[in-house]
């Protein structure tokens, strides 16, 4: 009678006496999923870096328990025998009493293949046997039938959750030879100087020394040498054309990232407040283009390019007649307003240009001296192709207008040019220089000056 006796605490002689404060007072102790016998300090190589690191995740997972499934499958031999074996159970249930069917599930469990004589048997014994407990059972009214329960499928069943399928992160790479690199090092000191002197003087006594034929055969090599030097300085320019090239397009992004919000409003600005104004409106500046080298200088002309909508050339030079300089003539584009796309500059200041309708790479531009020039912006030159000169007739005042004008009858390109001195000047473009004829000399009516030996002069507008 163990069980009825009062169970009683025993004191270990070794425990500590603590007081109620001391036994009322809590430890928290926070239990975490980590594994403390996982290592926490695992280092592999890395391939990629080319050096030992860390691994940043360790696996916490400790697998306590494993057991085997005992799932059969529902097309295999077994899964065929056991489901006869249920539907024939389920088909002979509803007639048999409950002892009976028991009796013939056990006879059904024991044997292990189905055999339908053996069945044909077990069924007339449980008739017999069914009668027997009728007669017996004659007065008591018959049980209600059960409902029967759906089983689940369970040698297929498939779990029908769904989840998104997320595409793959695919990586492109794309790695370059590096450049081959060479290490060259060399000492200078006073005794290889002097014996390349006294080698370069040996050299030009030999060379004094030898016919002249020789020498003339030798100055031809040395020419040949410059040639090949010369095509070397080409090809070295070519590729920093290629250079500025790529340069230049990733300058105009820069750009046109930093002025978008400008570029934005200029497209799409509409300022609400222009209703309460009376038809006085703000002006919104929205792009300063400025160059260095011409802060001093003065605005003289603006014209937009024809064909490029957002080139425009500028000129610069000096309204103040007294103290003339230099001028400049600088081409800005939209794209680009950090930097000019052209720089030409002048000994003397630009007044006027205008761009071809035709050829928009031609622009005239007219100076403050009374000439006239054709800049070409296809070639790569600072100089003007055409340029008037005191012998070819330009102008003795500042020039004040050029206009292009269309072909003459012989196809050549033509402009117009106007000048203080009274002269309108029609320019000729043949081959390499500039022909002049006059047009209209105006002439200040009813003045007239004295000339040597008593000739009137006319003085010109």
């Amino acid at each position: 009678d163990e069980w009825t006796s009062v169970r009683t605490l025993v004191k270990p002689p070794d425990q500590l006496e603590l007081t109620e404060a001391e036994l009322k007072e809590e430890f928290t102790r926070i239990l975490t999923a980590d594994n403390p016998h996982a290592p926490q300090n695992i280092v592999r190589y890395s391939f990629k870096d080319g050096a030992y690191k860390p691994v940043s995740y360790v696996d916490q997972m400790a697998i306590h328990l494993s057991l085997n499934g005992n799932m059969i499958l529902k097309d295999s031999d077994e899964g065929r025998r056991q489901s006869i074996r249920s539907s024939i159970s389920e088909e002979k249930a509803p007639v048999e009493t409950p002892a009976v069917t028991s009796e013939e599930t056990e006879f059904k469990d024991e044997e292990s293949t189905g055999d339908t004589q053996a069945a044909g048997e077990e069924e007339a014994e449980g008739s017999g046997t069914a009668e027997v407990a009728e007669a017996a059972e004659a007065e008591e009214p018959p049980p209600p039938k059960v409902k029967e329960k759906k089983l689940a499928n369970q040698f297929n069943f498939t779990e029908r959750a769904t989840r998104t399928l997320n595409n793959p992160l695919r990586e492109r790479a794309c790695q370059s030879e590096p450049t081959p690199c060479k290490d060259f090092s060399a000492t200078a000191n006073q005794w290889k100087i002097y014996d390349a002197y006294v080698e370069e003087l040996q050299k030009m006594e030999k060379s004094k020394e030898k016919e002249k034929p020789r020498a003339q055969v030798a100055k031809k090599d040395e020419e040949k040498k410059k040639g090949r030097k010369l095509t070397s300085l080409e090809a070295q320019s070519d590729d920093m054309n290629k250079i500025s090239k790529a340069a230049k397009i990733m300058e105009r992004m820069v750009n046109q990232n930093t002025f978008d919000d400008i570029a934005q409003d200029f497209k799409y600005f509409e300022d609400a407040a222009d209703e309460y104004r009376d038809q006085q409106g703000t002006l919104l500046p929205l792009w300063k283009f400025q160059y260095d080298k011409a802060k001093r200088l003065a605005v003289t002309a603006i014209s937009w390019n024809p064909k490029y909508k957002d080139l425009f050339a500028v000129g610069y030079g000096s309204y103040d007649f007294m103290k003339q300089g230099r001028g400049m003539l600088l081409l800005y584009t939209m794209k680009n307003p950090s930097f000019p796309e052209y720089i030409f500059s002048s000994e003397c200041g630009v007044m006027c240009l205008d761009f071809h309708k035709d050829h928009p790479y031609l622009m005239a531009v007219g100076f403050y001296d009374g000439n006239v020039a054709i800049y070409n912006l296809k070639k790569a030159t600072s100089q003007p192709t055409y340029k008037s000169n005191a012998k070819s007739g330009k102008h003795t005042e500042p020039v004040w207008q050029v206009k292009w004008q269309k072909d003459d009858m012989d196809n050549n390109l033509n402009f117009f040019s106007i000048s203080s001195d009274g002269r309108i000047v029609s320019w000729t473009l043949v081959k390499n220089e500039l022909v002049h004829t006059d047009v209209i000399k105006l002439s200040v009516e009813g003045t007239t000056m004295q000339g040597p030996e008593g000739l009137q002069l006319q003085t010109l507008g």
